[in-house]
């Protein structure tokens, strides 16, 4: 029996694994966990400094004022990682769950990551028009925080992609996933003059997203194709350059030794073929043991 411990399961499933989904609500839990470890020593110490307030506020919170915004650009990056309270991340965390593995299923991970950013980010941007072209909110200067723009634009995605695609809810039953996205648009609709306006605003912003990227995705045209090579150059940057050993064999010696350990030779050009398109960090960890035990053998 094989035993694993905890964060034997977190290397494998997140820091190990390709599943952009896994990383996604990993980064957003733990910065939550960090949020509520440093209210905790506030409160312990009774320094009454407000950290925890004060970098939402001043740091880390998507500005509604333009002028705010120019000076913590990355903002409209990070706001989509922290929240408020339990029931917040908890909330937003499910439903991105729910929605990213339909996502991911049929999109897989690169336009996951491109949807949830730029969700967010277009979230971001209602949210600023929202706050300062309407009279009601002249009188606040808020901020937003939270995953639920990108995660709603995810849903709108996949609902757009796949609308007959059915879940299962508790005490419903079996309901359309189009019918579920348009429950929660109807609810953003109607909230927009709420006390909390800007966040359904945002999540309109998000919605809308998702909707038109599956829309020009389905006529040929990824708006998401420019963040997936930046962050692939990015990434690259710091990645070490492998060295890698060539043996050229005979094919019937090669295929004889493969079909020792029970590989074929059409698994280890799949493997090869998604390294040479997605580098060596987009392999699962099955794909890696069969390259490194077709690699010993040959």
């Amino acid at each position: 029996m094989i035993r694993t411990t905890l964060w034997d399961d977190f290397k494998m499933y997140v820091l190990n694994s390709g599943n952009v989904l896994y990383k996604l609500l990993a980064i957003n839990i733990a910065i939550f966990i960090l949020f509520g470890l440093i209210w905790m020593l506030d409160h312990l110490f009774v320094s009454n400094l407000d950290l925890e307030d004060t970098i939402k506020a001043l740091y880390v919170g998507f500005p509604s004022s333009p002028i705010a915004f120019l000076h913590r650009p990355w903002s409209i990056v990070t706001y989509q990682f922290v929240h408020e309270g339990f029931f917040h991340v908890f909330f937003n965390m499910m439903m991105l769950w729910v929605a990213g593995r339909i996502f991911r299923e049929f999109l897989g991970d690169k336009k996951l990551l491109s949807v949830y950013l730029l969700g967010g980010a277009a979230g971001a941007v209602v949210f600023m028009i929202a706050m300062n072209a309407f009279p009601l909110f002249s009188a606040y200067n808020p901020y937003i925080i939270g995953a639920s723009a990108s995660a709603i634009a995810v849903l709108a995605a996949a609902a757009t992609l796949v609308p007959n695609y059915t879940l299962f809810l508790i005490l419903i039953g079996p309901v359309r996933l189009i019918y579920i996205m348009l429950f929660f648009f109807l609810i953003d609709l109607l909230s927009l003059a709420g006390g909390n306006a800007g966040g359904h605003f945002a999540h309109l912003g998000g919605a809308a997203f998702g909707f038109v990227y599956i829309k020009a995705l389905q006529n040929g045209t990824d708006m998401g194709a420019w963040l997936t090579n930046f962050l692939g150059w990015f990434q690259n940057l710091f990645r070490p350059k492998a060295n890698i050993k060539v043996n050229y064999r005979k094919p019937d010696s090669m295929k004889a030794s493969l079909s020792k350990t029970g590989i074929s030779q059409a698994q280890v050009d799949a493997i090869l073929d998604k390294i040479a398109k997605s580098g060596y960090d987009s392999l699962n960890q099955r794909e890696k043991d069969i390259l490194f035990k077709a690699s010993k053998d040959n």
